[in-house]
C-alpha cells in the first residue's frame, strides 16, 4: 500500500483545507499511477491499494470521499471487496465507482449498484470525465465535513452558553443567598440593640445605630444593675462588617454577664477586657460604660479609649467633657480602667454620647462633620425628645456624606434630665 499526499503546501495566510482522501484500488501498478496523475489537480490525498485486502486495511484507519475500484482483481474481486466494505458501519455509505475494461451487461451492473456503487467507468478512462465525477464527490465530502464541523462548533457554543447560563444562575443564587444571610445577620444584630428608649423616671434616654455595611462593629445598650441603677453603654469595634459585628456581640455578652454581679463600671470594663483580649485577633474596641442612678441624678462613667462625650446644660453650653479614662479594650490583658468622678445631672442637662463615625463623616470637600456640628445640632434641638435628637443627629451626619459611601458605622445616645414639673 502506497500513500501519496497530493495537497499543495499551505501558507501562513491560507487556512488549511479539510483533509480529503481518495482510495484507488487496482491490481495493476500502471493503472494506479495513471489514475493518480489524472486526479492530482483535485487537491486530495491519494491512497493506492493493489488488492481488496489492502483496500480493507486502508479503510480501518481512514475515511474516504470516494473509492475508485477495479472490478477484475485476483483473489478478491471488486464486488467481493465492496460487499465487505458495506458491512462496516464506518464505510457503509462511502461512494464507490467501479472501473472495468470489459463491456458490462445489465446483470453485472445491477450487482454493482446493489453493493452500493454510484457509477461505472469503462476503460480506457477519459481523464476529464473521471476528474469531473471525482470532483463532485470530493466537493460533497468537504461540504459534509464542513457541516459536521459547524454543527460541532454550534454544539460547543451552545454548551458554553449553557454553562455560562448555569454559572450566572449559580452566581445569582449565591448572591441572593448572601443577601438573605446578610439581611438575617442585620436583623439579628439590630435585635441586640435596645428596641425602645430606656424607661427611666426623670430621664429621657434614646439611642440609634447605623452600620456602614449590612452589619457593623458599633454597639449601644441599656443594662439594668441589681441596685436599680441603669448601665448605659456605647462602643466601637475597629472596622466594620461581619468580623467586628461578631466581636461586638461577644463584647455585649461579656458586659451583660459581668453587670449581673458588679455595679462598679471600672471593674466591669477590666473584666470585659480580660475576657476579650484573647479573641480580638488584632482588633480592638472602644467602650464608654456609665451608670445612671435616677434616684440620685448621678452619672458616673469609665471610657476605654472611646470618643469624647459631652454634658450640655439647659442653655446648651458644654459643662463637662467625658474623656477617655483608659486604653481601648483588647490591647493589653492587664489594662487599667478608672472611673471618672460622678456628675450630678441637673434638670435640662443633656448627655451626648457618640462613635467616631459621626464626628469623622466626610463631606464633599473632605471636610469632617466634626464635634462642633454635632453639638450645635443637639443645642438647636434640645427641646425635642431624646429619640428625635438622636435621629436628627444621625440623619444630619449621613446627609453630610450622602454623595459618598458611608465609610464608618454611626451610633449616638442622648440622655436628657427632665425639668421638674
Amino acid at each position: 500500500m502506497i500513500t501519496v499526499d497530493a495537497r499543495p503546501l499551505e501558507t501562513k495566510d491560507q487556512a488549511p483545507a479539510p483533509r480529503v482522501n481518495l482510495l484507488l484500488v487496482d491490481d495493476q501498478p500502471s493503472n494506479l499511477l495513471a489514475l493518480e496523475e489524472v486526479l492530482k489537480t483535485l487537491d486530495v490525498n491519494v491512497i493506492k491499494a493493489r488488492s481488496g485486502v489492502e483496500a480493507l486495511r486502508s479503510l480501518l484507519s481512514e475515511d474516504f470521499a470516494l473509492i475508485l475500484m477495479d472490478v477484475k482483481m485476483p483473489a478478491m474481486d471488486g464486488f467481493e471487496t465492496a460487499a465487505l466494505i458495506r458491512q462496516r458501519r464506518r464505510s457503509q455509505h462511502t461512494p464507490i465507482i467501479f472501473l472495468t475494461a470489459y463491456e458490462s451487461d445489465d446483470l453485472q451492473m445491477f450487482k454493482g449498484y446493489s453493493l452500493g456503487a454510484v457509477d461505472y467507468i469503462r476503460k480506457p478512462i477519459v481523464p476529464e470525465i473521471l476528474r469531473s465525477k471525482a470532483a463532485v464527490f470530493v466537493d460533497m465530502f468537504r461540504k459534509t465535513d464542513e457541516v459536521k464541523r459547524q454543527a460541532e462548533l454550534l454544539r460547543q457554543a451552545e454548551l458554553r452558553e449553557h454553562r455560562h447560563q448555569l454559572a450566572e444562575g449559580k452566581e445569582r443564587w449565591e448572591a441572593e443567598r448572601l443577601h438573605a444571610e446578610i439581611r438575617i445577620a442585620r436583623q439579628i444584630q439590630q435585635k441586640l440593640f435596645p428596641a425602645a428608649p430606656l424607661p427611666l423616671a426623670g430621664f429621657d434616654v434614646a439611642g440609634a445605630s447605623y452600620p456602614a455595611e449590612a452589619t457593623g462593629g458599633d454597639y449601644f445598650d441599656y443594662i439594668p444593675f441589681k441596685d436599680g441603677s441603669s448601665g448605659i453603654a456605647i462602643g466601637d469595634v475597629s472596622g466594620h462588617g461581619f468580623g467586628p459585628a461578631l466581636l461586638m456581640a461577644e463584647m455585649r455578652a461579656y458586659l451583660r454577664a459581668f453587670a449581673v454581679a458588679h455595679t462598679d463600671v471600672a471593674k466591669i470594663l477590666s473584666l470585659v477586657n480580660e475576657a476579650l483580649v484573647s479573641d480580638v485577633d488584632g482588633r480592638f474596641a472602644t467602650l464608654l460604660f456609665a451608670r445612671l442612678d435616677a434616684d440620685r441624678q448621678s452619672f458616673v462613667y469609665t471610657s476605654a479609649g472611646h470618643q469624647t462625650g459631652f454634658i450640655l446644660d439647659a442653655s446648651g453650653a458644654v459643662k463637662s467633657h467625658l474623656k477617655s479614662t483608659g486604653m481601648a479594650l483588647g490591647v493589653m490583658a492587664d489594662g487599667e480602667f478608672a472611673a471618672a468622678s460622678p456628675v450630678v445631672l441637673e434638670p435640662g442637662d443633656a448627655v451626648l454620647l457618640m462613635t467616631d463615625g459621626i464626628v469623622e463623616a466626610h463631606g464633599g470637600d473632605e471636610e469632617l462633620f466634626g464635634v462642633d456640628r454635632a453639638l450645635e445640632i443637639v443645642r438647636a434641638n434640645r427641646a425635642k425628645t431624646a429619640k428625635e435628637i438622636v435621629n436628627i443627629l444621625c440623619a444630619s451626619a449621613r446627609d453630610f456624606c450622602s454623595f459618598r459611601t458611608q465609610v464608618d458605622d454611626m451610633t449616638a445616645i442622648i440622655i436628657k434630665a427632665e425639668s421638674a414639673s
